[in-house]
């Protein structure tokens, strides 16, 4: 473990505390935690009365959310040899009858299979990319095999509480998952072209009080820092997110003994409905007190199923284009190893990207990869970048397995010090470590790529050289970071540096803006321009076409615009 050359910073490492980490993971881990139990509750209530004693204000919350429980399901093989396959079903799918449903069971793989009204196997974990297309295709039930561990899952598309025009995407599919041998068998005897199964799932899908709770410290001026993760659980979350929780109260107990030198305060925030209502506690936090987070949050740090057995990758954590750069220190200190730019995916309570917040972080540590369905999905979800070191987070994730001895002591101290040293220098330094510059260019690389796939059927020119005005004066803005600013410059960049997030994150981000929040599906770099390549295979004449074409007349401005107001920020923040 590298040290650092700051003494209060190296007090800090030498500060994070095993016994502390381990006695709320152990806590925690007693009990299982779904969304609106009363098991929860305890959870919720032990972090409260720990915040309390580090000399916190702890605000909770009652939120209504709709929130899914998935509590039983058969799968049985009908027919002349009649037996049992162990599955499970998953949050938000639909309920059988209690008799269940029975029909044909076909391989999805095979091409230009007959889906309709079929039972249908599926590699991979279940996903509500899966869900949508099953049901467009009119599956009757869909199996999706996993590996040697079948995953919990939610199969919901929609981002928090749904709203009159989600609501109709809410899924009815019967749903359910086995394990990799059993699936293998139901291919070989799906192959024979006569295996009939019949299936039977019992989820219960209703509104509950959930609970948000928030742990705060004041700094010298205004602002804070969000600090978060979420308490409900998959089984006994020992790592998902036992760990991450006790990191949240470990740099909670940490900076509160240092609170006289916090430039910034520490807002912690734990989540319900992260697991069984898509995102639903922090979707709600963000909508109830937006302006807030508005006016006075400066970053969005995330913590979630750190310290894990063989978790030896820490290149790939997750970061924003601006905020990578500094993310990478602590790692890089701590762990030697370089941070690598991986774009976040559309999970882990990201949801402040419409208010403009800069994130870091979600997913820290992962162990080596082995390949494999479930892994290549797991890669998707937790974020984009092209690079297969990491498998993600443990065979146990989501399982019975997310027990206590699946947690690695050093690597809980190492994972705990590097979000403790992040979120210390977000708190005390003096100027905000995003560079908004890679923001930029990476929208740049984004829209040269649409540009080339278009062609001359649409014109982003004027959006390009926009965006070239923009990062010339964003470098402008960099410089001056670099110059040893006064007091009144410091308050004029930093003030700067926030809206520039304010201002870019929503269009690099966001496909509905900065009020709403997207559905939980994958997507690119500036999504609104991403239709582009569905513009690019119609048929120029066609209505579809047309109509697509004066969509994306208006995404175009809404990018533009975005590089327009970035520039006069900067240009206001420099006079």
């Amino acid at each position: 473990m590298s040290r650092s050359g700051n003494a209060e910073e190296q007090a800090i490492i030498e500060a994070v505390s095993i016994d502390d980490l381990w006695q709320h993971t152990t806590t925690l881990a007693q009990w299982i935690r779904l969304s609106g139990s009363p098991e929860e509750a305890k959870a919720f209530d032990y972090v409260a009365a720990t915040c309390a004693e580090y000399g916190m204000d702890v605000q909770r919350y009652a939120v209504e959310a709709l929130v899914s429980w998935p509590l039983k399901a058969t799968l049985e093989i009908v027919g002349d040899e009649p037996r049992t396959v162990p599955c499970i079903t998953h949050a938000f799918a639909g309920s059988t009858p209690a008799e269940g449903i029975t029909g044909a069971v076909v391989d999805g793989l095979t091409e230009g299979a007959d889906l309709q009204g079929k039972i249908v196997l599926s590699d991979g974990l279940a996903n509500p990319g899966k869900a949508i297309a099953a049901e467009a295709a009119g599956v009757l039930a869909q199996i999706n095999i996993n590996d040697d561990y079948v995953h919990e899952m939610i199969i919901t598309p929609i981002w928090g509480t749904p709203t009159p025009a989600t609501a109709p995407l809410l899924p009815k599919l019967i749903t359910i998952s086995v394990n990799a041998a059993d699936g293998a068998e139901l291919r070989r005897l799906a192959a024979t072209g006569d295996l009939r199964a019949r299936i039977t799932t019992e989820v219960d899908t209703q509104w509950r009080q959930i609970p948000v709770l928030t742990a705060e410290l004041t700094g010298d001026d205004d602002r804070f820092v969000l600090f978060s993760g979420h308490i409900d659980s998959w089984h006994y979350g020992a790592m998902d997110n036992g760990t991450a929780n006790a990191t949240m109260l470990e740099v909670g107990r940490l900076l509160a003994a240092r609170r006289t030198q916090l430039r910034r305060g520490l807002r912690l925030a734990f989540w319900s409905g992260h697991s069984h209502a898509r995102y639903a506690g922090s979707a709600w936090y963000a909508d109830q007190f937006w302006p807030d987070l508005y006016q006075r949050c400066v970053a969005h740090v995330n913590v979630d199923s750190v310290g894990g057995n063989g978790a030896t990758i820490l290149s790939e954590a997750n970061a924003m284009a601006e905020t990578v750069g500094f993310g990478g220190r602590a790692i890089r200190e701590i762990a030697d190893q370089e941070l690598e730019y991986k774009r976040f995916g559309r999970a882990g309570d990201q949801s402040f990207n419409g208010i403009g917040l800069p994130a870091l972080f979600m997913s820290l540590s992962g162990q080596p990869a082995q390949g494999g369905a479930v892994e290549e999905q797991m890669a998707r979800l937790l974020g984009t970048g092209g690079r297969s070191r990491s498998g993600g987070l443990g065979w146990w994730w989501h399982t019975t397995e997310d027990t206590l001895d699946k947690i690695d002591h050093d690597f809980l101290v190492r994972d705990a010090t590097i979000y403790a040293l992040t979120l210390w220098r977000l708190c005390t330094e003096r100027l905000l470590p995003f560079d908004y510059s890679a923001t930029i260019n990476e929208m740049q690389t984004t829209l040269n790529e649409l540009a080339a796939v278009i062609g001359d059927r649409f014109d982003l020119t004027a959006v390009l050289a926009e965006a070239d005005r923009a990062l010339a004066q964003v470098e402008r803005l960099q410089q001056a970071t670099l110059q040893q600013p006064d007091d009144a410059a410091t308050q004029r960049l930093n003030n700067c540096l926030m809206a520039l997030g304010r201002i870019l994150t929503p269009v690099n981000y966001t496909l509905t803006g900065e009020y709403e929040h997207d559905l939980a599906l994958g997507a690119q770099p500036i999504p609104v321009l991403q239709p582009l390549r569905q513009l690019a295979a119609l048929p120029p004449e066609s209505d579809e076409a047309r109509y697509l074409a004066a969509q994306l007349r208006r995404a175009r401005n809404r990018v533009w615009h975005a590089f327009y107001e970035a520039q006069q920020a900067v240009s206001a923040a420099l006079a």
